[in-house]
């Protein structure tokens, strides 16, 4: 017995041989009525295209992308590691530095005769 199911995009389908391939589009029929399927084998990143019911002659649906697991499984979490602590700076603060730079900023400036 034949699965007739129509392709669709992203519909995994195999041959007798165990080939799988992707549907990536299903045109629509043209003047002779004949409709194109647009495929990739998953051994190779090349387009290729066939005629549906060939298609269906070739290859049996066997699974969608859409109900492979695409998660990735977390075996082991690990830790950011732990900055170090830094030493208090002698000079001035960073708020402190802000602060005189702010007030010089706002300075008027002065005249150089």
């Amino acid at each position: 017995m034949t699965d007739m199911k129509d392709p669709y995009r992203n519909d995994v389908f195999e041959d007798e041989h165990g080939r799988r391939v992707a549907v990536k589009r299903l045109y629509t029929p043209n003047e002779l009525g004949v409709s194109y399927v647009e495929y990739k084998n998953y051994d190779d990143s090349a387009l290729r295209f066939m005629p549906k019911e060939q298609f269906l002659e070739v290859f049996h649906w066997v699974d969608n992308f859409g109900t492979t697991d695409t998660f990735v499984r977390m075996e082991e979490v690990v830790e950011p590691p732990k900055q170090a602590a830094k030493e208090p700076d002698s000079s001035a603060s960073p708020k402190e530095e802000s602060g005189q730079q702010q007030a010089a900023d706002t300075a008027p400036p002065k005249r150089i005769s």
